[in-house]
Parts: C-alpha cells; sequence; structure tokens
C-alpha cells in the first residue's frame, strides 16, 4: 500500500502540470474586456477585483401636479367601468389617474384623439 501512495504522490505532479498547460492554454484564448464589447460576444469578462461598476443615478421622476376632477354620476360611472375593463386586459389593477394621464399623452400625441375630443365637447355643450 505505501508503494501506491509513493506512486500517486508522482502522478499529481504530472497530472498538475498537465492541467495547468491547459489552463494556461485557455487564459490566453480571450482577451481584456473592453468598453464596446456586447454582453453576447462570447467571451467572458475577466474580473479585476471584488468590486462592481458604479450604477449612474437617475433623476428622480418629477413629483405630479394634484388636481381636483368633478364628474356626473354618468361619466364616474363610465371611468369605473373602463378602470375595471382595463384591469380584465392586463391583469393588473389601474388607477383611475393613470388611465387620465394616458389619454392625456394619447391627446399629445395624435390630432385624432384631439379631434374626437372637440367634437365630443362640442356635442355636450350643444344641449
Amino acid at each position: 500500500m505505501i508503494a501506491r501512495i509513493e506512486d500517486q504522490e508522482d502522478k499529481p505532479a504530472s497530472a498538475d502540470s498537465g492541467v495547468n498547460a491547459l489552463l494556461t492554454g485557455l487564459s490566453g484564448r480571450f482577451g481584456g474586456e473592453t468598453a464596446d464589447q456586447r454582453p453576447d460576444d462570447g467571451t467572458t469578462a475577466q474580473r479585476q477585483d471584488g468590486t462592481t461598476a458604479a450604477v449612474p443615478e437617475q433623476p428622480a421622476p418629477a413629483k405630479p401636479s394634484k388636481y381636483t376632477l368633478l364628474l356626473d354620476q354618468d361619466d364616474a360611472l363610465t371611468l369605473d367601468q373602463l378602470a375595471l375593463a382595463l384591469r380584465r386586459r392586463t391583469g393588473r389593477a389601474v388607477d383611475k389617474s393613470e388611465i387620465l394621464r394616458a389619454l392625456i399623452r394619447l391627446a399629445d400625441q395624435d390630432d385624432r384623439v384631439i379631434d374626437t375630443v372637440a367634437r365630443a365637447l362640442d356635442r355636450r355643450t350643444a344641449t
């Protein structure tokens, strides 16, 4: 049994040199990390130290303005039904203020929405 242990002590030294040679050959395959390196380029970024890159601070979101919205019963019911329909469609609760903000952005981006709102307002004031 002693002979076997002595034989094994000799083998790891030669096996270690083979592993070291293999690892040395692989480490030269990849260059250093570059600023324009894409994450999917097939190379692994080399870790330089235990720190991570600083995350740039994002500006704080603007504080929302408060408005009071006076709705008649029909409009209030319609807004409630719209919120319920959007909840079913999106699978999450949709706040009524979120609906109004989305409508405002749509009206700002699309003249057809503004025209439709103008026609609806003309009909309301005519009656």
